[in-house]
């Protein structure tokens, strides 16, 4: 048991880009910002090899997912054990009374839908839904079918990652009448799709007014991404780094996302949790 009623922890969704040393930086910086985020669980996209060594750096446990679409591009780093691992993720131990079960994706990047409504390729927004969920359903799927049994046994799940794809929760109504996203309301069906299957989007669950908090992921790299515009101005910034949790008592109570730069989002996100003492579950 405890001493603290509560048990908190910090969870990062982080897309380092190209292994967080393309750029030419050391991967040190990567874990510098994860220490500065203050981060205890990390689910990282584009590791592309490097999760091990970043692990080690930050002194934290680390599975590498394999599952596709996108070989060693995922990853679970945590400073809890591991107790178990998944295609897609790790039970992590947070302590002798209580496990948590982490899910890391990142889903396939092209076609990215946004740029059709960008480009006034086609504003027809039945057909665009429609290549989204061809683009991506697959691979959600096997992701929540392992899921989906945790969920129902009554653990506590988190799905985080890079979806490459906006929210429903964001192209709203809303959001629409204030000439943000085109002006159009896309109910956007992976968001949609883990939404039904029981999760809850962390981010916005602690900011729910879009039009306020945004929430940007993508992008601060103007011309990196595939069909991106070359000058920042011309892209399409939107969110679509997400952190979903599901389970008795798993609370966001607080959100933000971080990056170098005020304006444009770096393309990570970080979410806090809580994990009340009434929740005890056997490994």
């Amino acid at each position: 048991m405890l001493e603290q009623p509560h048990h908190q922890f910090c969870l990062m969704s982080f897309n380092i880009l190209y292994g967080g040393t393309h750029l030419g930086q050391p991967l040190e910086q990567t874990a510098a910002v994860i220490r500065l985020a203050q981060a205890d669980i990390v689910v990282v996209c584009e590791q592309w090899g490097n999760a091990e060594r970043l692990a080690d750096l930050l002194k934290f446990t680390c599975h590498v997912v394999v599952a596709p679409p996108y070989w060693q591009s995922v990853a679970v780093l945590s400073r809890y054990p591991i107790l178990d691992t998944f295609a897609n993720g790790a039970r992590l131990e947070l302590d002798s009374q209580r496990s948590l079960c982490v899910f890391g994706v990142h889903l396939t990047s092209s076609p990215y839908q946004p740029y059709r409504f960008r480009d006034k390729a086609d504003t027809r927004k039945e057909e665009v839904i429609e290549e989204a969920r061809k683009t991506r359903e697959h691979e959600l799927v096997a992701v929540l079918s392992e899921i989906q049994p945790l969920i129902e046994a009554g653990e506590g799940v988190l799905l985080c990652g890079d979806f490459n794809e906006p929210s429903h929760l964001d192209w709203t109504q809303l959001s629409a009448r204030q000439g943000r996203h085109f002006g159009l309301e896309v109910a956007w069906p992976s968001s949609k799709r883990v939404t039904e299957n029981g999760m809850v989007d962390a981010y916005r669950a602690v900011f729910p007014d879009v039009c306020r908090h945004p929430g940007y992921t993508w992008t601060s790299v103007p011309g990196l991404g595939v069909g991106g515009s070359e000058r920042a101005e011309h892209e399409v910034h939107d969110r679509i780094d997400f952190i979903y949790h599901a389970g008795p008592g798993l609370n966001p109570i607080g959100a933000s996302v971080i990056g170098e730069n005020q304006r444009h989002a770096f393309r990570s996100s970080r979410s806090c949790c809580e994990i009340p003492d009434y929740l005890n579950r056997n490994p």
